[in-house]
């Protein structure tokens, strides 16, 4: 039977060309024509059909996630706002989205720029790539190749790497839309293309083969060159987070209920493979830990900041990060452009902080053995008079605030000013210069984020900052430690020693094996206390602390937006409103630099939830496609609770 392979060929031949020895302009085969064997016949056309599943359908390189007016995901949670009311990540939180109008989401290397599709469309493109690769990498002249060092593992790496990808597709559907019609190798003409959803269940199953199949291919590091690639680690931590959001309330129970309640355990045993996934990553790789923070104060993206250690260190250097599309410059600087504030040059400001999330991030009090973290009070008189000082240190290296200096240069540093116009007396004095309202792109909250952010960059202008060099990543090794944190209290409890053994050093500490101990190491990296023990002292306790962790830990980092959902607390969440705040200064200097503010609460907007938004829709497109397949004329494609 016939197989369709034109479009992969134009696709592979582009990437390979540059590893032809003849001129590109010289026509190959003459007659032009492009068979099968023409491919699996080349060395590099073969490598180049999986390559293209990387930089056409795979992770982002891109700093935002939303196609269209630069929207990270944040703004579709409650932890950002979009300054843009027309941005298509503005769809999540208005609910103005619906099987034909569901925003899109950026996908591709660093290799090819970007593309914007429907997670649907663009997982099945991705596995039909690897299905073709599969299919004939067996018969190819790729192979492992003992008498070539640099060939001995091929055929075994590029087929873990496929293994790998398929269930990383799989999984990009699977957290969005649930239950998917399985593919397993390149789908014949006279097949039957209609096939029903398979359940939540045998999806999970099928991802999870994958990645043991990966995990057993795959090396454990690549060299510098190919640091883009999965490799062992990163498949041993996909297959950590797939088990913890299977194990989660939206998971477990009835799928078209939505799953159990919010704080429900529901299967033990889910939650058990779960602490044994993140264990099995932790323990077998260790290349990799939490990177070590050795500086508290700005700029806080010089060496040793926790902003520098996770975002701006290289590759082989940087043994956090276990998934990245590589160190490098492209696409860099437009984290900055897009994001750093309004009143800027050339700077957008597009993602702005809720004071939501800005109050997620504790105080600290006390000094020694009296040294704790509380939570951020309006209520509280110091707090609410200096609210941002003797924060938790990772609200300054996340969030840009009004009075905070900008700056790696003492020569260049500017201060971001966010306050009000004011009259004081007879005179009056404008807006700070990164809040006039009648911008369309000042701040609607007061704040602008600026996690991964270079101190470097003062304008987007020439000769106004230097190209940040850093690594954009998909997977770290903190949240496989907050993985095992949150798995083993569900399990157990969060003093209860793991039954099967404990975790290997992490930042020098030795014997970690209950699921406090895993979120304060978490905390100690930052030179945070430890969760309050009086209230962590159940589980119920433990699970509120672990959530509150994950929020600030991982913020910024298209986590919140998973979940929020896969624990059951969306509706409160991301329904209701959210806030920013208000600054009025109280008096100037001579040279009109404030002495002093007022600060006040203020509500931005009011955000639409539904229990549909659990899941995506599935996307009318192919929903359409399947009308009248089914047994009596039926649609096997079963649509989405709520969006029918």
């Amino acid at each position: 039977m016939k197989k369709i392979y034109i479009a992969f060929l134009i696709s592979v031949l582009s990437l390979a060309l540059a590893s032809c020895e003849r001129s590109f302009l010289e026509p190959w085969p003459p007659d032009a024509a492009r068979q099968a064997e023409d491919i699996w016949g080349n060395y590099y056309y073969t490598k180049g059909v999986l390559d293209r599943a990387y930089t056409g359908e795979g992770p982002a390189a891109y700093w935002c996630e939303v196609y269209g007016n630069y929207g990270t995901l944040a703004c579709g949670t409650d932890e950002a706002e979009h300054t843009l009311s027309t941005a298509n990540v503005q769809r999540f939180t208005n609910g103005n989205w619906n099987t034909t109008n569901t925003p899109t989401t950026y996908y591709g290397s660093r290799y090819n720029g970007h593309n914007g599709r429907s997670p649907w469309i663009n997982a099945y493109l991705g596995m039909r790539r690897l299905h073709l690769f599969l299919d004939n990498v067996d018969h190819s002249v790729l192979i492992d190749d003992p008498d070539d060092p640099t060939r001995a593992h091929d055929r075994t790496y590029w087929r873990g790497q496929a293994f790998f990808l398929r269930a990383w597709f799989g999984f990009e559907i699977l957290k969005r839309y649930g239950g998917y019609p399985i593919s397993l190798g390149v789908e014949e003409i006279d097949e039957n293309l209609y096939r029903p959803r398979n359940t939540l269940d045998e999806c999970v199953e099928q991802i999870i083969k994958d990645l043991d199949s990966a995990t057993v291919m795959l090396p454990a590091l690549w060299d510098e060159e190919n640091w883009h690639r999965a490799n062992r680690m990163f498949a041993q931590a996909l297959k950590s987070r797939v088990l913890l959001y299977y194990a989660s309330p939206l998971y477990q129970g009835d799928f078209w209920s939505f799953g159990l309640n919010k704080g429900e355990v529901g299967d033990v045993q889910r939650w058990i493979d779960a602490v044994d996934a993140a264990r099995d990553a932790i323990n077998d790789n260790d290349f990799y830990n939490l990177m070590e923070v050795t500086v508290y104060k700005r700029p806080y993206s010089n060496e040793g900041t926790y902003g520098y250690q996770i975002g701006l260190t290289g590759n082989l250097e940087n043994v956090e990060v276990i998934h990245t599309n590589g160190f490098y410059t492209g696409y860099s600087i437009h984290n900055e452009e897009y994001n750093l504030p309004d009143g800027i040059d050339g700077c957008t400001g597009y993602t702005n902080p809720t004071q939501e999330m800005v109050d997620a991030f504790e105080v600290v009090t006390g000094t020694g053995a009296n040294r704790k973290a509380v939570p951020f009070d309006w209520n509280n008189e110091a707090h609410a008079k200096d609210p941002y000082a003797n924060r938790d240190t990772r609200f300054y290296n996340s969030i840009i605030y009004n009075g905070m200096v900008w700056g790696e240069s003492s020569s260049k540093a500017f201060t971001i000013y966010t306050y009000e116009p004011v009259t004081i007396g007879t005179k009056s004095y404008p807006a700070g210069k990164h809040r006039d309202r009648s911008r369309i792109n000042a701040t609607k909250t007061g704040y602008y984020y600026r996690k991964y952010f270079s101190e470097a960059v003062y304008a987007y202008k020439s000769g106004s900052y230097s190209t940040p060099t850093r690594t954009k990543w998909d997977t770290r090794f903190a949240e496989l430690v907050l993985n095992y944190a949150e798995a083993l209290n569900e399990a157990y409890g969060p003093d209860t020693p793991d039954p099967k053994g404990e975790l290997r050093e992490i930042l020098g500490v030795e014997g970690i094996n209950t699921a406090r101990q895993a979120v304060n190491i978490i905390r100690t990296r930052v030179n945070m206390p430890g969760v309050d023990r009086e209230k962590t002292s159940t589980k119920e306790g433990m699970r509120e602390a672990i959530h509150h962790e994950r929020r600030v830990e991982l913020c910024f980092e298209a986590q919140r937006f998973f979940d929020a959902r896969r624990w059951k607390e969306a509706e409160e969440c991301f329904g209701g409103a959210i806030h920013g705040i208000k600054i009025t200064p109280t008096g100037f200097t001579a040279k009109g630099v404030p002495t002093g503010y007022t600060y006040e609460v203020e509500k931005v907007e009011d955000r639409v939830w539904m229990q549909k938004y659990y899941w995506y829709p599935i996307p009318y497109s192919e929903f359409v496609k399947y009308a009248g397949k089914g047994p009596d004329g039926t649609n096997p494609m079963k649509q989405n609770p709520g969006w029918d």
